[in-house]
């Protein structure tokens, strides 16, 4: 039998400290405050919470600066549905125009019925949105909620410790603590860390979609804090920062921390740890947060997605516009018409006066003739309005809502077998992930997809898997290729030439300083072991036991000891038991690779790491004398192991035995894989590639390197100073120390490495035969890089690197720039190491996709900043290229005017020729127009979205963007359609994009197909309203039939038709046919559409929606108004016939016309269709049928009783439908039966 797990006597007030609330102030005296910090102060003094004994509320930092707590939402509780309904009329101008409408059936002046009635239209409308945009807003508000509520330590100066709460608590001035693995919740000054040298590691995927790591570090006069025998508490740190107001830049920071008068560090970014970022690889750090909330750069970036409106949209508008003038006009027509008539036809009062013939009908109290024209401004308004078609945009934004949904839905979008590649604790991981669907984000803008001119493609990760190769080095005559690697694609294959030369010249000079460049040039981690934070064991305070705000009475202090003494020494009386790594443990532990650790509630895990077999342990190829796992490990390596047994053996397992496991237990296990995190893939490809050959990165600290070699099993380099990369220099350097001296070693890109070498290296047979190397590199689409070294004199090292620490220190805006100018002084005379090449496969159906978008009349654009040759050979064996039109590169303005004589080319832009277009120069312009594709290279992340720009404004593109990474969100954004390529290079690009898909092959269905669907499906809908409109009944009346009514009724504005059928028409009998039709209807199936690309010319060419098309529609509902109304009106003339009974005749031939309108549009059909319109039909019957029969239409004055019957009964009611019909709907079917066979004749010949 088992012994039950003994149950434990806890108090547990809150499992996470909650500070005290704030009393209410006053509202003048809060805005107040914030104009004098606004307007008066520019800068921020911040001084740390725990230096004052006032409560947090009544803090400067409280009451100055903005508190944790953020919120993403459009409104408030309080006023959502006045800022919406604003909102709603704001952006949409035909929201005011029927509001005003509605207020108009309100005025009893102008003797409107159904003001009720009236107002479910608008309210409709109105309400659908805000419902939808209520939904939107709650689901931010819970994800800002599941924000707000994670949770980090801050510390407590009553308690003295560190306490956990949640993020929305912390102020800016609070001293936190992070673990490894956990967001940093504030933008913070790093001011202690787990590692002795005082950095740490980050992730910036949320920030800038990178993967890769980064490297920050405390300030220089506080690094003692990270001493192993540092005694440091927060309430030891005094130190008042001074900051600048919060701005956007993540990259600057304008701060400095003063200790005392005169002793002062200047904060530079690498001293910051920025909200969204993770701590990784590092154990723990502390800060104090000087931006908080919406004031942190993370959230000043947090634009929104900018509203993009399709071009059908925006045409539309101007065909309201059009329908507004015409309304107009009508109007204006009606009432001049009611005045002239009223002044012609006296009342029966006056009539009597002068002895005249009276007229029924014409009351006494009819008002003078101006007074009537007026009144009948406002009648007419009412009886006209639907010629603005206010059913329109919400039957639209269904039938979007539908084609998004059957998008998301199509099997042939999923990916079966998604493969990411990423950096998942050091090593580059292949995460499967089985059917990936196509993500829409958005919903209003499918139809772009069928009208796209020009596509803008990023390069790498989007037409390439981003999945880094090492295959090719020369570092002599001899060039150093990957033969296997056709038969391994997907990772580096040694090549058994340079294997064995390493083997047989070990002490080869220029071969060892080339791989000693490849292993120290770098920013590579070594990670071997899991980082397990001692903070979340807890501690003993008032002899009581204290863990996440619980307290266990217990567990008392004598069991700790007695657990402690099991395993351990025992516990001396002046150890400090609140510190669990201080506490006295044997020196010698063997290391074990299984460790259990406790896991927060909030804290990020990855999946368990499945058990490693034995065979697979023991196996040479993750066991070999060089794998760097099983290394001798440095000081600082052997301290973290102990720690980590003494955390496993000392403190977890008897601690797990005696007080309850928090969360759940997870096993982590040594990866026998690979154990490094790079900033770059890159650079993790080369220290794969390296790897092979026995030249292996074993650790990387602050000031030294540690690698391995085939002729030394550890050798360690004095790191003296790190150049680091940037974009100007397009280089970086370490320069180590060596028995020469200093020693530098520079990597980068050929362009800016070659230009720097001796003089003497340009008549080298060694380099000239290198560089031909490297241009077959790039002309095999291989990465390059260059890699050289010099050594450098003391003094000249000296002096250097005293003004380099003094740039360092300064707190300028141009500080960055004059560094990498500083850098570049010292980076001259280089000799030539060595180039390596690197691969980045193309993904499986680019060529065919590129194929299909170029035989489908898009011009598409790569935008790559590789070097010429890279991106012309990509550009090549990528499909971009048309094999049968000539190649241009365009340099100079006099090449643009030479290119733009000539149609179809292929060109090429260099960085001079992007410059010459964003100045919109002319020959340029139309080259560009004229080319089949298009090529730029060495293009910067800057300015990918200003040629997205260029291409709109200036050649009139309707453009879509595709990329992977979070340098093409402004060029996504940018863009008419964004298209993100997801699980990449980050989330970003998916999350910023339009639609977000998981290979780039699937663009072509995309487009081909449901971009050409949608449009087709949406052009037709449009202009399907536009003439139902001006042909049948609205939400209130007819539009024309009744202005054909007027003519036979003096101009009195009386509708023809039953009221409630009136406004029931267009939400109930017409409504869901052409939703259906909008949704499901083709013109080509999928497969047509697939083979024959050309057939995307429809929507590029906006061939089926102009102002053609509109006036065409607009005429055809005018004709057709006309033949319904006189059909029914010549048929009963002379007749005894009701209002009523003429009314049925219009209202049925207007279904019949409307429906049979309908059905010579409809390409696709299908027996629930036919059941639909039929259905419709007869439900028109049906209503009438009813609502003759009810109670209710006694109540009415000359109550249409059994009406219906009594004119179906008639034949002259079927003989009248039969003829509106056919004389309706005949020119419409005569010219769509001509345009067929022209069509079909000009196919033919």
């Amino acid at each position: 039998m088992t012994t039950p797990r003994p149950t434990h006597l806890h108090r547990r007030s809150s499992s996470k400290w909650v500070p005290p609330s704030a009393p209410l102030h006053n509202p003048i005296s809060i805005f107040l405050l914030f104009i004098l910090n606004f307007y008066l102060f520019r800068s921020r003094v911040i001084r740390p919470n725990h230096l004052f004994e006032s409560p947090r509320y009544e803090l400067n930092n409280y009451r100055d600066f903005t508190d944790n707590q953020i919120s993403t939402t459009k409104y408030t509780i309080w006023n959502f549905v006045p800022l919406n309904i604003w909102h709603q009329i704001s952006t949409k101008y035909a929201n005011l125009y029927f509001i005003f409408i509605a207020v108009l059936n309100w005025v009893p002046f102008f003797d409107a019925y159904t003001r009720y009635v009236g107002l479910i239209p608008i309210t409709f409308v109105l309400g659908t949105t805000l419902i939808k945009d209520g939904i939107e807003d709650y689901r931010r508000w819970k994800f800002d909620n599941q924000i707000n509520e994670k949770t980090c330590h801050v510390w407590d100066r009553d308690r003295c410790a560190f306490r956990k709460t949640e993020w929305r608590y912390i102020l800016v001035g609070d001293f936190v603590h992070i673990s490894n693995d956990q967001d940093v919740p504030a933008d913070i000054i790093l001011l202690r860390s787990s590692n002795e040298s005082g950095t740490c590691y980050i992730e910036t995927c949320n920030l800038d979609g990178e993967t890769s790591l980064k490297q920050r570090m405390v300030p220089a006069k506080v690094i003692e804090f990270s001493k192993k025998d540092s005694t440091f508490k927060p309430s030891d740190f005094t130190g008042v920062v001074t900051c600048e107001k919060p701005d956007k830049s993540i990259y600057t920071i304008r701060a400095k921390v003063e200790y005392e008068p005169g002793e002062t560090d200047v904060i530079i970014k690498e001293n910051m740890l920025l909200r969204g970022s993770r701590i990784k690889n590092t154990t723990f750090v502390e800060g104090i947060v000087v931006y908080a909330g919406h004031d942190t750069k993370v959230m000043l970036n947090n634009g929104r997605a900018p509203h993009k409106t399709s071009g059908i949209e925006k045409l539309t508008n101007k065909f309201i516009i059009a329908c507004f003038i015409m309304l107009l006009l009508m109007v204006i027509y009606g009432a001049v018409t009611s005045a002239v008539w009223v002044g012609e036809h006296p009342t029966n009062t006056e009539r009597r006066r002068h002895s005249l013939f009276q007229i029924p009908f014409i009351l006494s109290n009819t008002p003078r003739p101006f007074i009537e024209g007026f009144i009948g401004i406002g009648a007419f308004f009412i009886n006209y309005q639907l010629l603005v078609p206010i059913s329109l945009y919400i039957t639209v934004e269904i039938i979007k809502a539908l084609q998004i949904y059957f998008i998301s839905n199509d099997i042939q979008l999923y990916d079966p077998k998604s493969v990411s590649f990423l950096i998942v604790n050091g090593s580059l991981k292949k995460k499967i992930i089985q059917d990936r669907a196509i993500d829409c984000r958005s919903l209003s803008i499918p139809e772009e997809l069928g009208t796209v001119t020009h596509v803008l493609s990023d390069k790498t990760g989007t037409l390439t898997e981003n999945m880094m190769i090492f295959r090719n080095c020369a570092f002599d005559e001899t060039d150093y290729g990957s033969e296997g690697s056709r038969a391994n694609p997907d990772k580096p294959v040694r090549c058994d030439e340079l294997f064995e030369r390493i083997n047989n010249s070990m002490h080869n000079p220029i071969q060892k300083h080339f791989f000693a460049n490849i292993l120290l040039n770098n920013s590579v981690v070594v990670n071997t072991i899991p980082h397990t934070d001692l903070l979340e064991l807890g501690n003993f305070e008032g002899g009581v036991y204290n863990i996440g705000n619980s307290c266990f009475y217990d567990v008392t202090e004598e069991k700790y000891r007695a657990k402690l003494a099991a395993v351990g020494k025992e516990v001396n009386g002046d150890d400090d038991l609140s510190r669990p790594d201080m506490l006295g443990l044997p020196s010698t532990i063997k290391f074990d690779d299984r460790l259990t650790v406790i896991v927060e509630e909030d804290t990020p895990t990855e999946s368990p790491i499945p058990d490693i077999s034995p065979s697979l342990r023991d196996s040479p190829e993750t066991a070999t004398p060089t794998s760097p796992i099983y290394r001798p490990l440095s000081s600082l390596s052997s301290f973290s192991r102990k720690l980590s047994t003494v955390v496993r053996r000392s403190i977890l397992r008897p601690i797990s035995d005696i007080i309850p496991v928090r969360k759940r237990l997870i096993s982590f296990k040594q990866q026998a894989l690979n154990p490094y995190e790079a900033e770059s893939p890159d650079e993790l490809a080369l220290i794969e590639g390296a790897a092979l050959y026995n030249y292996v990165l074993l650790e990387r600290a602050a000031t030294s390197i540690t690698i391995s070699t085939p002729e030394k099993a550890e050798k360690r380099y004095e790191l003296l100073l790190t150049l680091p990369f940037d974009a100007t220099r397009k280089r970086m350097s370490v320069i180590v120390n060596s028995p020469k001296g200093p020693l530098m070693y520079c990597k980068g890109a050929d362009s800016a490495v070659l230009s720097r070498l001796t003089p003497e290296s340009s008549a080298d047979k060694r380099v000239q035969t290198i560089q031909s190397h490297l241009d077959g590199y790039a002309k095999k689409g291989l990465r390059t890089l260059c890699f050289a070294m010099k050594y450098i004199p003391q003094e000249e090292f000296d002096d250097f690197l005293h003004s380099y620490k003094f740039l360092m220190e300064d707190a300028s805006t141009e500080r960055e720039k004059m560094l990498s100018e500083k850098a570049d002084e010292l980076e001259n005379n280089l000799r030539l190491s060595g180039v390596t090449g690197i691969e980045d496969r193309l993904q499986d159906g680019v060529p065919e996709t590129l194929c299909a978008l170029r035989n489908a009349g898009i011009q598409v654009w790569v935008l790559t900043g590789d070097k010429l040759e890279t991106a012309q050979n990509i550009a090549t064996s990528s499909g971009l290229f048309h094999p049968q039109r000539p190649l241009k590169v365009i340099e100079t303005e006099a090449d643009a005017e030479e290119a733009s004589e000539s149609a179809g080319l292929n060109i090429i832009m260099s960085p001079a020729a992007i410059r010459l277009a964003q100045e919109g120069n002319s020959h340029l312009m139309e080259a560009l127009k004229k080319a089949k594709t298009v090529l730029c290279y060495r293009m910067t992340p800057s300015e990918k979205a200003t040629i997205v720009n260029t291409v709109k404004k200036k050649i009139k593109g309707n453009v879509l963007a595709i990329g992977d990474g979070a340098n093409d969100v402004p060029m996504i954004q940018a863009a008419h359609v964004g298209i993100g390529i997801a699980g990449k290079e980050g989330l970003q690009a998916a999350m910023a994009c339009d639609f977000a898909i998981a290979r780039f092959k699937f663009l072509s269905r995309l487009l081909l197909v449901h971009g050409h669907w949608s449009y087709y499906r949406l052009a037709n809908t449009f202009l399907y309203f536009l003439y139902k409109n001006a042909v049948s009944f609205g939400f209130f009346n007819a539009v024309f039939i009744i202005f054909y009514y007027q003519f036979f009724n003096g101009a009195s504005g009386t509708n023809i038709v039953d009221p409630i059928w009136g406004v029931t028409y267009p939400i109930i009998f017409t409504s869901v046919q052409p939703v259906v039709v909008g949704v499901l209807d083709q013109d080509y199936d999928d497969a047509t559409l697939m083979s024959k690309p050309e057939k995307y010319i429809i929507g590029r060419e906006n061939q089926l929606y102009t102002w053609k098309h509109f006036f065409r529609d607009v005429i055809d509902g005018i004709y057709q108004a006309a033949v319904i109304y006189y059909v029914a009106h010549l048929t009963l003339y002379g007749s005894t016939a009701s209002l009523w009974e003429m009314g049925f005749y219009v209202a049925t031939s207007s279904i019949l016309v409307n429906s049979g309108h309908l059905a010579l549009q409809v390409r696709y059909w299908h027996w629930r269709l036919v059941l639909l319109f039929c259905l419709f039909i007869f439900f028109q019957f049906a209503y009438f049928f009813v609502e003759c029969l009810t109670p209710g239409a006694y109540m009415i004055p000359d109550p249409p009783v059994w009406m219906p019957v009594n004119a179906m009964a008639d034949s002259r009611f079927w003989y009248s439908q039969v003829i509106t019909v056919i004389v309706a709907l005949c020119p419409r079917f005569t010219s769509m039966c001509l345009l067929s066979s022209l069509n079909s004749a000009s196919i033919g010949s």
